[in-house]
């Protein structure tokens, strides 16, 4: 059985209390198929992680721990396409069963007053799920009479939803799970305007603009080893961004920072969700907003940058029409080699690494456009940092002079000159020496080139 102790993936600073002497979650999952590996997975936004793993042979789950993992959502996935979600908070035992055959796996919880909690909700938010996809049908169809039937029957199944989570939070106050489902759902307008009639918001949406995140706990650290926060931000940033401008995503974005400013974690979590989100998105003027507005204590002079300062520095200095910046490294001769050997030639510049998978897949690729384009030089720049891995994988990919390094990785003066933060990067220089393109696909890269 390949086990990985609970305790190296867990931080326990959201365990209010470790007199606990272990932590045992165990279940049967009926009409299992075949003998396959069981992993239990951590959440943290849209992202899991593997905390533990077994092999299962008739459908038994047991995952054990000396303490009780940090409160949060978690998985339990087998076979790539099973899940059953859970929440861990504090409690010692959690039982379940569940049968492969069923619709929803027929999620039963035995022992765990959290996740009896969080079924209960669930069952509701299925309902709710149901019966959009529903009202979605008959919008496109144009049928009016039954759309307006599902949405009363949506406004019931919501008002239903909101009523339980206020009856098991009297009922059995404290519970994440309740937590969870409260985080999720926006506050009320109607509520609100009854008891502020003279609240001067002129529309709901001007109201939720203002108030989307105010039933969420800004002081639980926790609620950042859920989707909560990933979920809401990124509806918020979706459809109350008025204008889908660099200015429009500056001001949402600022107001989420702004709303989330209260709870260190929280706010490093939806700083890093936004900076991956502009970055990606090609929105170079919010990045640099976000980074040099929050991104407080990057690294010092002289120091070495962060990912995040690297990008935010490619941004600034890496713009097409500026010179290159010098890269200067040595052969499999040892021969020292740079970059401005090449000014009359239109240069490809690309950092790889040998243990890059996404790298070995597009060395290929571009062999074979520079085989339709013998006029370009390639100059490939690896990050390794033992020269054997280098020199090898150099060789496996036929990669042709020249081919450099200075065996420093991403430490060494040239991958911080050239903000290099990941792998495969490639750039375009024209004959002057000077950035014509940072293309992001082997498309793109092919058009800056043609």
């Amino acid at each position: 059985m390949t086990r990985i102790g609970l305790t190296f993936f867990f931080l326990f600073s959201c365990v209010a209390s470790f007199s606990q002497s272990d932590f045992v979650l165990k279940g049967q999952i009926s009409n299992f198929q075949r003998p396959a590996t069981i992993y239990l997975l951590s959440v943290e936004g849209s992202t899991w992680e593997i905390a533990d793993s077994m092999k299962s042979v008739k459908g038994e789950v047991l995952f054990s721990s000396d303490t009780v993992p940090v409160t949060g959502e978690y998985y339990i996935f087998w076979e790539e396409k099973y899940f059953i979600n859970l929440v861990i908070n504090k409690e010692n035992i959690i039982e379940f069963t569940a049968d492969n055959l069923e619709k929803d796996l027929g999620i039963k919880i035995l022992v765990s007053e959290e996740n009896k909690a969080f079924y209960k909700l669930r069952a509701i938010e299925s309902s709710i799920d149901s019966l959009s996809a529903v009202g979605d049908e008959y919008y496109e169809k144009g049928m009016q009479v039954q759309l307006q039937k599902v949405k009363s029957q949506l406004q019931n199944k919501v008002a239903e939803l909101q009523e339980r989570i206020i009856s098991l939070d009297k009922e059995k106050p404290g519970l994440f799970s309740v937590k969870l489902y409260k985080s999720s759902i926006p506050p009320d307008f109607k509520t609100f305007s009854e008891a502020n009639p003279n609240h001067g918001f002129e529309s709901e949406y001007d109201f939720l603009k203002r108030h989307y995140f105010d039933n969420i706990d800004k002081y639980d650290s926790c609620l950042v080893n859920t989707r909560v926060i990933y979920d809401v931000c990124s509806f918020y940033l979706r459809n109350f961004t008025d204008e889908k401008t660099s200015a429009g995503y500056i001001r949402t974005s600022d107001f989420i920072m702004s709303s989330f400013s209260w709870n260190n974690k929280q706010f490093d979590y939806v700083l890093d969700l936004l900076l991956n989100t502009f970055e990606s998105s090609g929105f170079d003027d919010v990045y640099l907003h976000l980074f040099e507005t929050y991104m407080h204590g990057s690294s010092c002079e002289g120091g070495i940058p962060s990912e995040a300062e690297r990008k935010a520095l490619s941004i600034k200095n890496m713009k097409k029409g500026t010179a290159a910046p010098e890269l200067t490294g040595i052969d499999r001769e040892g021969k020292t080699v740079s970059l401005s050997d090449f000014i009359g030639n239109k240069v490809i510049v690309m950092f790889w690494e040998s243990s890059c998978e996404h790298c070995r897949e597009a060395i290929p690729h571009v062999l074979d456009f520079l085989k339709n384009n013998p006029d370009l030089v390639l100059l490939s720049y690896s990050i390794d940092t033992d020269e054997n891995k280098w020199l090898g994988g150099m060789l496996e990919e036929n990669l042709p002079e020249p081919s450099l390094s200075d065996l420093k990785g991403y430490d060494g003066a040239n991958a911080i000159r050239w903000n290099v933060w990941g792998t495969p990067s490639f750039f375009v220089i024209d004959t002057e020496g000077k950035i014509v393109a940072k293309p992001l696909t082997l498309k793109a890269l092919e058009d800056a080139v043609e």
